[in-house]
């Protein structure tokens, strides 16, 4: 079975949504392996990047650069082993040793994703249309096979990347304006204020990947997560905030500081230096 890249109106507001509708009805008759394995590692790894993401942070940050650079590689040259092989380890190394750096971009990537949400507004009150997938979509059949549902799974992907890229480049100047403000301010903040950032980027990135593995599941499950999503958006949209909040301050509560670590470390190396030299001279 092939999938075509549908043709989305990006001029509507409505189009992301639309997208993932669709998704979501052709995704109930993928291959089970499809959803399962990558819905309960994003929760895994969500879970431990939202509570304990800065008590790790340069992998998380390479988890997160080895993610984003296969995914950008299977995107661009589609399903070739070791071009996303090559393009996943840049983006662990940028990760590892850059981690100031990429946690900055990664947070200004974020804040620039939620100010897009932002401004185009909430489906559930422009209204609500019906979307059908694939010709194969509405009708009661077997479930695909692996190598098709990872078709589906590339074509559903370049249809969002077309879209948000719609999104982004058709809107006035003024919004445009906007996103590039918005970006910028995050990125200075992560260079910074690098502790509060890499907390905040952490908490985000965790909250989002634990929501993305629990519809993934929900939708493995049989569930219509997305729809219930787009009738209570605003509902949802608090419950990330909330989360990313939580995940934040209890990170910086409880994560202590690499120069902390660095000082303690040496403070018991030294301690240790200072006992034989003791013990010499009392004997």
């Amino acid at each position: 079975m092939k999938y075509a890249r549908a043709g989305f109106d990006a001029s509507d507001d409505t189009f992301m949504i639309e997208i993932l509708k669709s998704f979501e009805q052709v995704a109930s008759r993928f291959s089970p392996p499809v959803l399962m394995v990558p819905g309960l590692a994003m929760v895994v790894l969500g879970l431990v990047a939202w509570l304990g993401g800065m008590c790790v942070r340069r992998l998380v940050l390479a988890l997160a650069g080895a993610a984003a650079g296969g995914i950008a590689a299977v995107l661009i040259e589609g399903r070739n082993p070791t071009v996303a092989g090559l393009a996943a380890g840049a983006g662990a190394l940028f990760g590892v040793l850059l981690p100031r750096l990429s946690a900055a971009v990664l947070l200004a990537s974020l804040g620039v994703a939620v100010a897009l949400v932002v401004m185009t507004g909430t489906p559930a009150v422009q209204g609500q249309r019906g979307v059908s997938g694939p010709p194969e979509a509405g009708q009661e059949q077997q479930r695909f096979t692996l190598r098709e549902s990872l078709d589906g799974v590339h074509a559903y992907a370049l249809n969002v990347v077309d879209g948000a890229k719609s999104a982004l480049w058709e809107r006035e100047r003024a919004d445009q304006a906007v996103l590039a403000a918005v970006g910028f301010a995050l990125l200075v903040l992560g260079l910074f204020l690098v502790r509060l950032a890499g907390a905040l980027t952490c908490s985000a990135l965790g909250a989002a990947l634990v929501f993305a593995g629990l519809t993934a599941l929900l939708i493995l499950k049989g569930s219509n997560p997305i729809a219930l999503m787009e009738r209570q958006g605003r509902f949802y949209g608090l419950v990330l905030l909330g989360m990313t909040a939580f995940g934040t301050l209890e990170q910086l509560v409880l994560c202590p500081s690499p120069n902390r670590r660095h000082r303690a470390g040496s403070g018991k190396s030294g301690s240790r230096k200072e006992k034989p030299e003791h013990h010499w001279r009392t004997h």
